[in-house]
């Protein structure tokens, strides 16, 4: 996965459950989609939550975006759903669940970090007098001017929503434990 991803191991310990796993482990495909699933699954509601892993609020969006967003206002990294439908799973070898996303942009939002955007030449339309919009599109452009954009950087600030928070690993230890009572 090339956006963000997250490698979690889990240690199990305990006399009879070393014995059990032991005998277990020929297979662990089964136990590592009931895992994968279920992370896939929590991490998602995460953005309906609008929170990390630890249950910490994520950073408000900046009132000026916030304005200007035409879908979802008063959500965080859902303009229109697309990081949270890429977040996938798949297994990590015999042992390992890997969790994330491919989308490009999904590391700058589960970390952060300055975006420098360099000068460039744009055109601006503009509509009418008493339009209900300064600006429009071309075809609907009044009158149109050649701007330069200087050079500025974006800051986005960390939102993780990658991560096993506490709920989480109880869960994942009961899908083991049922797991190795199945077999």
């Amino acid at each position: 996965m090339a956006g963000a991803s997250l490698k979690i191991d889990v240690t199990i310990t305990g006399p009879d459950t070393l014995a059990r796993i032991d005998a277990a482990m020929g297979n662990t495909a089964p136990l590592l989609a009931r895992i994968g699933e279920y992370l896939q699954g929590s991490t998602r509601n995460r953005f309906g939550a609008q929170a990390g892993p630890d249950g910490t609020a994520w950073k408000p969006l900046q009132p000026r975006y916030q304005r200007r967003k035409k879908q979802n206002k008063d959500k965080i990294l859902a303009l229109r759903g697309y990081l949270r439908g890429q977040i996938h799973w798949q297994p990590d070898g015999d042992d390992a669940v890997r969790v994330g996303t491919n989308a490009k942009y999904g590391a700058i939002h589960q970390f952060g970090g300055t975006i420098d955007k360099p000068a460039r030449q744009s055109t601006v339309h503009f509509g009418a007098g008493k339009a209900k919009h300064l600006f429009v599109k071309r075809k609907k452009a009044k009158r149109s001017l050649q701007v330069t954009v200087p050079a500025h950087q974006v800051n986005i600030p960390a939102r993780p929503y990658l991560g096993i928070g506490d709920g989480d690993q109880e869960q994942i230890r009961l899908r083991v434990m049922d797991w190795l009572q199945g077999r």
